[in-house]
């Protein structure tokens, strides 16, 4: 993937998590801060309610109060706990939803004097006091509610887990879009590279003979000049594939590959090359027809015909994008199957066969060819008509170039 996209993706995911812990805490504090005010708005109501029943039910100490308290007490589901006391009387009333909340005195008894004190959460719990008027000088109400339960942190996180998913989702289709658009333009890049070969590679061969003098010309193998290049001059051929098989120059295989190699290692996918070797020697005039006619198959079997090359008189060279050494090995499988199947010239042919693939590793085009070679090599060795494959020793690639064949 992209570094600038990665980088980008890191930055907005960092700054959404920011957005999100900012937002909870937010919204958490202005949760607390609304049940707070509506917990003291409460306490004039309740400091009424209870002047009330004193009123009533003839004092504080009466189990009618003491009833209709606990029923005021229960109606209120925030209040934790609720207490009566002054400093001359003690506590005269208290009601909690559990005695831990009442940290001084651990247990009320009606000799205690002074002020009490309450175990409460800070940020979870507000106490608000009141006092209450009357004939006990100093009486004070005390109610202690909870600000932030579970029903409070529920909304918070039901819906911070709502913006997460639906954030993964827009990143999901993002990076969708953006694979698509990085394979659209790595094709663009791979259909580029034939035109870009030619331009730089080195000149071809020498342009195919007239048709009656072919048979004669390439009856032998093609030798190299010795003499003094203004005695021959090679003229230079326009064009990418030779006019004997229609495929492209041996010539053009380098710089292809190299290109090949570097797209594969960019986008961490694998790549393998293929030598094929006629199992025939090159001694009479039939084997130029055979080599066009081996050609021809090759473009059925594989689409991709500026991937095919020219190997000598008697082989090719073919690069398989996106594909590892065992994959190739089965495709190649199926040529050398129908190739041996096909009649060529009034009698069937055979071909030997090997291959070599980058396996994850960083090297250069002749090295991936020359193990190529050395696995056809072996295969015609071993009699021919077979596909053999290079493998690479991971272990020890790293200090020397070993390999082995299967």
């Amino acid at each position: 993937m992209d570094k600038r996209f990665s980088l980008i993706f890191l930055i907005v995911s960092g700054a959404f998590f920011l957005f999100i812990v900012g937002l909870t805490g937010f919204r958490i504090e202005q949760s607390r801060r609304h049940n707070a005010e509506l917990a003291r708005e409460r306490v004039p109501a309740l400091v009424a309610k209870t002047v009330s029943l004193r009123d009533s039910t003839g004092g504080f100490g009466t189990p009618e109060f003491r009833k209709n308290m606990k029923d005021v007490f229960d109606a209120e589901p925030r209040l934790l706990l609720l207490s009566l006391h002054s400093p001359s009387d003690g506590m005269l009333y208290v009601v909690a939803r559990t005695k831990s909340y009442l940290k001084v005195p651990a247990e009320p008894t009606p000799d205690w004097r002074g002020t009490p004190a309450y175990d409460m959460s800070r940020g979870y719990d507000v106490l608000a006091s009141e006092p209450i008027p009357g004939s006990i000088p100093g009486l004070t109400l005390d109610a202690l509610f909870v600000v932030m339960g579970r029903e409070d942190l529920y909304p918070v996180v039901r819906d911070d887990l709502y913006l997460f998913l639906a954030f993964l989702l827009v990143c999901g289709v993002i990076i969708l879009i953006f694979m698509s658009v990085q394979m659209d333009d790595s094709g663009s890049d791979h259909r580029r590279v034939r035109p870009a070969a030619a331009a730089h590679a080195p000149s071809a061969p020498h342009a195919a003979p007239p048709r009656e003098e072919a048979a004669s010309q390439e009856a032998e193998p093609r030798r190299p000049q010795t003499g003094p290049a203004s005695e021959s001059p090679e003229p230079k051929v326009q064009g990418l594939t030779s006019p004997r098989t229609g495929l492209v120059w041996a010539e053009f295989l380098e710089p292809r590959l190299r290109a090949e190699l570097e797209r594969a290692s960019s986008s961490d996918q694998d790549i393998s090359v293929a030598r094929i070797r006629i199992d025939e020697p090159y001694v009479d005039q039939r084997l130029p027809l055979v080599t066009a006619e081996i050609a021809r198959l090759l473009k059925q079997s594989f689409p991709l015909h500026d991937l095919i090359f020219e190997a000598g008189n008697d082989g090719y060279t073919v690069i398989l994008p996106d594909s590892e050494v065992d994959a190739a090995l089965r495709v190649l499988e199926e040529f050398r199957k129908k190739t041996g199947a096909t009649a060529i010239e009034g009698m069937t042919r055979s071909v030997s066969i090997g291959v070599s693939s980058r396996g994850g590793r960083l090297i250069q085009e002749n090295v991936l060819r020359e193990e190529a070679d050395i696995a056809v090599a072996k295969a015609s060795r071993e009699g021919g008509n077979q596909v053999i494959g290079f493998r690479v020793d991971a272990s020890r690639f790293r200090t020397s170039l070993t390999g082995s064949l299967s």
